[in-house]
């Protein structure tokens, strides 16, 4: 029993000593680069040694040079890493434990393509977009412009969006704002800043946005029909009908905007020019959504 005991005990101190078997007198240096050759200051450098127990991590300093003693003989495995780039593997075998060997200077290479954070916060953006789930939307765009701020005309109008979908009207614009002022040939920005700040109750907002509006930019009649349906919900006929007919100018043969041009024309009494709106939407589409409904406008202003 005093035999077992005493194995036990001797298989007990063994296994600590096995755990730092790596130690010794042996020292390792380094520097580590960016591609460009300047300092890499913070990268993660592990020593190990699996064949004695293992090793240890250290940490380049601002000039990026790393330095450890106390490391036994032992083919070492060295694993440099930091932010941005890719990961480098490195193996020295250092004869004996009182070994200086020569300083290992590593260069780090940079991924190509965008960067893996990058990518994750574009898809975890855009399915949290796709979901509604608009305050994960955003936080993930947010990161998006923060490692690429060159990405922001590309990524403001989903910010806009984004808040817009909160409820959040004030940033929705300043963010389509922004949009706007990287690329002011996008008309499309100007009519959904402008149908935001509208929806709003931001009516000078609304109308400053639409005096931006080059009529020559635009390519169809989506952003025009578009707010005369807002004018036309908020019983202002005039202007949805001036938009309306701005619609049609972009595409004559959009039936939708014939018949609801017809239904502001009504609401501002003039009958015969909604008489002449009503034939021309089923002359467009005789069977299209808003056919039966224009015919029977028709019977009712004979």
């Amino acid at each position: 029993m005093k035999r077992f005991l005493f194995a036990f005990s001797v298989a007990a101190l063994a296994t600590p000593l096995l755990a730092q078997d790596w130690k010794g007198m042996g020292r390792l240096q380094g520097k580590v680069s960016d591609p460009d050759g300047k300092p890499v200051t913070g990268a993660s450098v592990k020593l190990d040694c699996p064949a004695r127990g293992g090793g240890v991590t250290v940490q380049t300093d601002k000039k990026g040079n790393w330095a450890y003693l106390g490391l036994a003989a032992c083919g070492w495995s060295l694993e440099i890493k930091a932010d941005g780039y890719l990961t480098h593997t490195h193996m020295v075998n250092m004869a004996s434990d009182q070994a200086r060997m020569s300083p290992i200077d590593v260069k780090l290479e940079k991924p190509k393509g965008p960067p893996p954070e990058l990518l994750a916060a574009v898809k975890n953006g855009d399915d949290a977009f796709a979901a509604q789930n608009w305050v994960a939307a955003r936080e993930n765009y947010e990161k998006v412009l923060a490692l690429r701020p060159d990405l922001g005309p590309q990524v403001y109008q989903k910010l806009a969006q984004s808040y817009a979908g909160e409820k959040n009207t004030a940033k929705a614009i300043e963010y389509l704002e922004l949009s706007m002022a990287a690329d002011p040939s996008r008309m499309d920005l100007r009519f959904a800043a402008a149908q935001s700040a509208l929806e709003a109750g931001l009516a000078e907002k609304g109308t400053e946005f639409l005096k931006g509006i080059d009529d020559t930019l635009v390519k169809g009649p989506d952003g025009y029909f578009n707010l005369a349906i807002h004018y036309l919900r908020a019983l202002d006929a005039p202007n949805a009908i001036v938009y309306f007919t701005k619609a049609l100018a972009k595409d004559d043969k959009l039936a939708d905007a014939y018949y609801w041009r017809g239904m502001s024309y009504v609401r501002a009494g003039k009958l015969s020019e909604a008489k002449a709106d009503m034939q021309k939407a089923l002359e467009v589409e005789p069977a299209g959504p808003n056919a039966e409904k224009a015919r029977k406008a028709l019977e009712q202003l004979k």
